[in-house]
């Protein structure tokens, strides 16, 4: 059991790990489902292994740094072996998250968007798009779209006569 101990050990230092996911890397190195289930357990009862924490860690780093929304963060969790529930339960951490996750989300939209590009149905539509598959309600995603676009239609944003001009 120490083998299988001392590696989920040195894995756990380096990063939080789902219970699923450390018993694969284990596996993966070759010691036996019985010392692995061990090893597990024990690190479940010292503490150093929870999955709720490592799912509520997940949700907080990804929906900021990567503008992943809910649904995206429920099926990522799910994926990593996160028991349904418990990935729910995270993905749907707050407004709070979920609001600097839109944000993120939108910057990284902004970044790629055309000049002009809330003047245009198509550029809209895509901008919508990109945040639906970033795991976003299609409605809260339109809405945002819609929000920002109205901040961007200002007067210094205003039209001009030229042609083409978006």
């Amino acid at each position: 059991m120490d083998g299988a101990f001392s590696k989920a050990l040195e894995l756990l230092a380096l990063r939080d790990h789902f219970r699923a996911e450390l018993a694969r890397k284990l596996e993966r190195r070759g010691f036996p489902p019985d010392e692995i289930e061990a090893a597990l357990q024990r690190l479940e009862t010292l503490g150093y292994l929870d999955d709720v924490r490592a799912a509520a860690r997940f949700v907080e780093v990804n929906a900021v740094r990567k503008g992943w929304g809910r649904h995206r963060l429920e099926r990522e969790l799910e994926r990593r072996g996160v028991a349904r529930d418990v990935a729910a339960r995270a993905a749907g951490a707050g407004p709070e998250t979920e609001a600097a996750a839109l944000a993120s989300a939108l910057g990284r939209a902004l970044r790629r968007a055309r000049p002009g590009w809330w003047r245009l149905p198509r550029e809209r539509a895509r901008m919508v798009s990109s945040l639906v598959r970033r795991g976003f309600d299609a409605e809260d995603a339109r809405r945002a779209v819609d929000r920002l676009a109205a901040e961007r239609e200002s007067d210094d944003h205003a039209p001009d006569d030229e042609p083409r001009d978006p």
